[in-house]
């Protein structure tokens, strides 16, 4: 064996090939890292190879023969690879789903465009549990029921979770007061005490059995607190029981019955067209359908059916919370380590009527994937790849800026734009924490080092400023990822080397990047703004305090701060301002949130 080999164990793990760029073009899992990268590359010799302990990046000239032609497309580009021991071929499953979320790389199958779909967050680990829709899945803390493909039908279970299920809508801590929402029944009001934390929890595990699909379940209970409430003589609460129990009920009537026996169940339906699939989820429990979901995939043209499903599966039961006792597939690669992931039992049915909602699923994917929109590439990005000899199409652009007064009320953002158009859900705002003075260059630096710590990178990043905000930005981001400079004065693009690059004053490439550097810039401002005028805010908000008085206030110590910051007696010195203002002013913006 070459000495290229006798590098890479013969353990399970998972191994990421890159391109000559270093970016990971493909993600894989096996048994025997040693056996699998061997049916790569059946001949070639060893240039060079550098291990690290458990994790190891090979770097070999390659010659392949006698491969498939999708392998062979494959291998041509690869420069090196990286592996990841695991203690299990369970463990490099798990590992490698995770991975390809964070890569996605180009010739594995990914969800279409890296969607974030949204998802129905129960805050379990609060005393007074929410439940909202939210893309961001960080918080290990809390329970998840998704994803959804369709936001429509998310906000429809969520409506009708916040009728049946009155959990308080407010974030943080808890308000004084009660809100609209008790007044028309959709919050218990924990703030004051009109429900007991035992009884709230409660109400919450209503609710995550209900987002489970376990209606009748919740039924059942409802019925039974209603009937005690009703022994007991208490007629108004058991009329609320009554009403959320009717709500229940109405929504268990429009469910279409499948099964005799309440079982849970789901059914995927596939579908496929050149480089795209559709894979269609119809949801079963209790017996009955709760509804479907379909998802676009991105896949390589001669990819079988199995690996197609089988990473489809790995993406979506990743974050599941609930996962049903049976589920049914059209096929499957690997099927035992897969049941062994989940600890379910999969079926692939040839006959029945299992079969019969496969078939249902992969009608409906049909006719998805034919109205699937085909994507135009707007001209700008190619022109943009083009001018700047990039890589790839940049189709996510991210954009950072800054803004202060001297140094003072120090702010950055970061706006993203994909296919050209602006994404807002994904834009980030920063309060610069590290720098103190005037260092625009310094601020830039810090906020893409803070932004760098979020999940996926753009194909590119623009910075509004010149060469140094550009080489303090290259300093915190990955090689493989374009950085570039828009100073408004010329309306040129920098490099880190200094490199000055003048695109057609009238090209959609320069418009594109100046629309996107202008909305970073409008971004930084307007939280500027809002810091800056907090403090005249919060002057607004002490109860009793006239205009006239504030005026006064502000002429008497030429600062907020130095109103914050001033005694009882000394505000009793202002004009207008006796010793019971002036105990109501220094009690409320000690008690607020001021600057």
């Amino acid at each position: 064996m070459s000495l290229f080999l006798n590098h890479i164990p013969d353990k399970p793990g998972v191994y990421l090939m890159k391109d000559s760029q270093g970016k990971v073009i493909y993600i894989g899992k096996a048994k025997s890292l040693k056996k699998r990268v061997m049916s790569y590359y059946p001949h070639y010799h060893a240039e060079r190879t550098t291990c690290h302990a458990e994790r190891t990046t090979c770097h070999a000239e390659f010659i392949s023969a006698s491969l498939l032609p999708k392998v062979s497309a494959l291998t041509s580009k690869i420069k090196n690879i990286d592996y990841i021991v695991t203690n299990s071929e369970v463990e490099a499953l798990i590992l490698e789903a995770n991975l390809i979320k964070l890569h996605l790389p180009h010739y594995n199958i990914r969800l279409k465009d890296d969607k974030k779909y949204p998802y129905i967050k129960v805050t379990v680990q609060e005393d007074f549990s929410r439940a909202f829709p939210t893309r961001d899945l960080r918080d290990k803390n809390s329970i998840y029921f998704g994803p959804y493909t369709n936001v429509k039908t998310m906000k429809r279970a969520l409506r009708s979770a916040d009728k049946i299920f009155p959990l308080r809508k407010c974030r943080g801590k808890l308000p004084s007061k009660v809100c609209l929402a008790y007044h028309i029944g959709e919050c218990c009001a924990p703030c004051e005490n009109k429900i007991s934390k035992e009884k709230y929890q409660e109400i919450v595990q209503e609710l995550i059995d209900f987002l489970s699909g376990k209606s009748k379940k919740v039924e059942q209970k409802l019925k039974t607190e209603m009937e005690e409430f009703s022994r007991q003589l208490k007629f108004e609460e058991a009329a609320k029981i009554r009403d959320r129990l009717k709500s229940v009920q109405s929504i268990v009537k429009k469910q279409r019955v499948v099964f005799t026996k309440p079982i849970d169940v789901d059914a995927f339906g596939l579908q496929r067209k050149r480089k795209k699939a559709c894979v269609v989820l119809i949801l079963i429990r209790e017996g009955r359908v709760l509804g479907s979901e379909h998802y676009i995939l991105q896949i390589q043209p001669k990819v079988s059916s199995g690996e197609i499903i089988r990473a489809f599966i790995l993406q979506y039961y990743k974050n599941a919370f609930f996962i049903p006792k049976e589920i049914i597939l059209p096929a499957l690669k690997e099927k035992e380590i897969i049941e062994h992931w989940l600890k379910r039992k999969i079926f692939i049915p040839k006959q029945g009527e299992k079969l019969g909602l496969v078939k249902l699923a992969e009608k409906n994917a049909a006719v998805y994937l034919e109205t699937e929109k085909v994507e135009k590439i707007p001209k700008a990005l190619e022109q943009l790849q083009a001018n700047l000899k990039l890589s790839g199409l940049p189709r996510r652009i991210e954009a950072f800026d800054v803004s202060n007064i001297m140094g003072k009320y120090a702010v950055g953002s970061c706006v993203s734009f994909i296919n050209g158009i602006a994404q807002k859900s994904n834009y980030k705002r920063f309060k610069i924490k590290t720098v103190k003075k005037i260092n625009d260059v310094g601020m830039i630096k810090e906020i893409v080092a803070r932004r760098v710590k979020y999940g996926k990178l753009p194909d590119l990043i623009l910075i509004d400023g010149g060469i140094g905000q550009v080489r303090s930005a290259r300093e915190e981001i990955p090689e493989n990822i374009p950085v570039y400079g828009l100073a408004k004065r010329f309306e040129e693009l920098y490099t880190k080397d200094g490199k000055i690059i003048s695109l057609p004053k009238d090209s959609l490439a320069l418009r594109l990047l100046q629309k996107i550097r202008n909305e970073a810039h409008r971004f930084a401002i307007s939280y500027h703004k809002k810091l800056r005028d907090k403090p005249k805010s919060l002057l607004n908000e002490i109860p009793g305090i006239s205009d006239k008085r504030r005026e006064a206030l502000l002429k008497h110590f030429l600062s907020f701060q130095n109103i914050k910051q001033a005694r009882i007696k000394d505000l009793q010195k202002v004009p207008g301002i006796g010793k019971t203002y002036a105990k109501q002013i220094h009690n409320f913006l000690h008690s607020s949130t001021a600057l």
